[in-house]
């Protein structure tokens, strides 16, 4: 799967703030902070129903591996946005989960229900973070924008996620089709290791 960015393209339906008037355009350039990106439309290909949004919890490294393995999630950044640290930016795809369902099962706020905030991303040592601390770590690339394995974030945020125990044992054998058979069962471990704590 392909994750493409498509910036400054104004959401349909989404054209003027309704409170201060302004093109939503508009209000990001007056808002954005220095080092922020805007991130307006994200189009995974295969999943054109995808949709944005941030979410608040106070331990990101864990709610981005919670976020990895939930169903519907295609990608994964840990970030900042305005008056919110400590949040992950996630791409989901609406056909399979909703906002809503993932606010409720994980019982983190939603700060940007449709990613039209500035996000500023966290450095590249607190993106995937429990995937960093394991052998196969040398797999990711593109840390200072999320990270990919194998070029997708989606394979990247489910690696993540089953470092620390999240995600269900029937992707993660699916997934192990990718792996090395040494890199499988080491992370089949750590999954079931994590799953017992």
């Amino acid at each position: 799967m392909v994750f493409k960015v498509f910036r400054n393209i104004p959401l349909p339906g989404r054209m003027r703030h309704p409170v201060h008037n302004k093109s939503l355009k508009q209000r990001m350039r007056d808002e954005v902070p220095e080092g922020a990106e805007q991130f307006h439309v994200a189009w995974v290909r295969n999943a054109p129903h995808a949709r944005i949004c941030v979410l608040q919890m106070e331990a990101v490294a864990d709610g981005e591996a919670v976020l990895g393995g939930f169903k519907g999630v295609l990608a994964t950044q840990v970030g900042s946005s305005i008056g919110s640290p400590q949040t992950v930016r996630v791409v989901f795809d609406e056909n399979q989960t909703s906002l809503e369902e993932i606010s409720k099962q994980t019982g983190f706020e939603i700060v940007d229900e449709d990613g039209t905030r500035p996000f500023v991303l966290a450095p590249p040592d607190q993106q995937k973070y429990h995937l960093q601390q394991t052998p196969i770590a040398n797999m990711i690339t593109e840390l200072p924008k999320g990270g990919k394995v194998y070029n997708s974030p989606l394979f990247a945020a489910r690696l993540n996620a089953y470092c620390n125990g999240y995600g269900s044992e029937e992707n993660l054998q699916q997934d192990c089709a990718y792996l090395t058979e040494n890199h499988c069962s080491y992370l089949m471990n750590v999954w079931k290791e994590k799953r017992k704590e």
